[in-house]
């Protein structure tokens, strides 16, 4: 599409670790490929990172993936969880937007006080030690699941990505919506129910990401993996 219609193309959007069907990161190699093509042919690159921004690392999918994007889209978890909705990136882009440039922007909340003050306390909490505690917290965390599941016979595959984690059932390689869907969701459903038994709430789809914090604890994460095991017994023996 590129070397056919590369000055037509004005933008690329892209989910650089997609959260609406599963976490499924992008590969290095994709990402860089994109990042080359729009760079020759003057488009834009620009990284939907409502979902991995501040949640996949400190600074972004971006960071992990050394790769820097044109413009970012950030979401609620900016705002501490309140909504708010944020975008930027290079000045020379930026300079276009009001009151500096001629692109008109506004929004009913845009620059809403209380979202404003919750995202400027979420910011100074936040640093690279405590994402570093959060992954490992979340490593350990699907490292159990996957053990549990290994240990029932059930066929599981779990992504996680810095805070970012979820869990297919399917034995094989979930690289993209299609591995997605031939995921076993009947599965999903009863064992989602078993685990609500277990006083553990996931995110209660096959393609939804669920997310580390730094308030979950060790016992948090013991009794979760545990409620994982409790729930493949009452599923596999109901």
């Amino acid at each position: 599409m590129f070397e056919k219609n590369g000055p037509e193309i004005a933008a690329v959007i892209v989910e650089p670790i997609a959260g609406n069907m599963g976490v499924i990161p992008g590969t290095q190699e994709f990402l860089d490929t994109l990042r080359q093509l729009t760079t020759d042919a003057g488009s834009l690159l620009i990284f939907d990172e409502v979902m991995s921004g501040f949640r996949a690392a400190y600074h972004g999918a971006q960071s992990l993936y050394h790769i820097k994007p044109d413009l970012t889209t950030l979401g609620k978890v900016v705002g501490g969880g309140l909504p708010v909705g944020v975008f930027g990136g290079r000045r020379d882009i930026m300079e276009h937007i009001t009151p500096d440039g001629s692109v008109y922007h506004a929004g009913t909340l845009s620059g809403n006080p209380l979202a404003m003050t919750g995202g400027l306390s979420t910011l100074n909490q936040l640093n690279d030690n405590l994402y570093k505690n959060m992954t490992a917290k979340t490593t350990r965390l699907v490292e159990g699941i996957k053990a549990a599941a290994d240990a029932h016979d059930v066929p599981i595959t779990v992504h996680h990505v810095g805070t970012m984690w979820s869990y297919f059932f399917n034995g094989g390689d979930v690289n993209n919506f299609a591995d997605v869907q031939a995921s076993d969701v009947a599965y999903f459903a009863k064992f989602f129910k078993q685990l609500l038994q277990q006083g553990i709430y996931t995110a209660p789809s096959q393609f939804e990401t669920n997310f580390m914090s730094s308030k979950h604890t060790t016992q948090d994460i013991d009794d979760t993996i545990q409620a994982f095991n409790d729930a493949f017994d009452a599923v596999n023996n109901g």
